[in-house]
């Protein structure tokens, strides 16, 4: 499989379109559950995923053969999510700045990526309640393994502000956790 990773990387640096179909094919599943998670809307995702896409198609030149091409692909995925919320975040006021007993917050990280599909759909419905600051902020932290420095700069809200969405979105989920799918609470 690395090496036909590495002769389809071949040919779409020489604009072989079969070629960078066929990257396209492959990255496809995996850069759409990226995008999914931050997007709500399928057609928003889709367009992440096209541009995320056309930005490893122009960085490729730059790609290291000698490291995983998936990681690589996954973190120009994570990088236009975050532009893209940038943006959305740019047309509303959806920061709530109020932040109370953040001091003596503390959080589980859990970098891990689940790889059961069954918990990814689960994942993706408890996710549709949350607002899109703590959405971006979780999937930053306990799905992309980023800190609270690094997703601070990257969303341009203060460290402290991350903190607070990760503990909301936390606290939404495991409320929505501990009760079935019935809306009744478990036992």
């Amino acid at each position: 499989l690395v090496n036909e990773i590495i002769e389809v990387i071949n040919g779409c640096l020489k604009n072989d379109r079969k070629a960078q179909f066929r990257l396209y094919e492959y990255c496809f599943d995996h850069m759409m559950g990226i995008c999914i998670r931050y997007e709500k809307d399928q057609d928003s995702a889709l367009e992440i995923l096209n541009l995320s896409f056309i930005k490893v198609l122009k960085k490729l030149d730059t790609y290291n053969p000698e490291y995983s091409f998936t990681p690589w692909f996954k973190r120009i995925t994570v990088n236009e999510a975050i532009d893209a919320y940038r943006k959305k975040r740019r047309h509303s006021e959806v920061f709530n700045r109020d932040a109370d007993e953040i001091e003596n917050l503390t959080v589980v990280h859990n970098g891990a990526e689940s790889t059961d599909w069954i918990e990814n759909e689960y994942l993706e419905h408890l996710m549709e309640s949350l607002k899109e600051d703590e959405k971006a902020v979780f999937n930053l932290y306990a799905i992309d393994g980023y800190a609270h420095k690094e997703i601070a700069e990257s969303l341009g809200i203060s460290e402290r502000t991350s903190i607070r969405h990760l503990a909301s979105a936390r606290k939404k989920l495991q409320a929505q956790l501990s009760t079935n799918e019935f809306g009744m609470k478990k036992a």
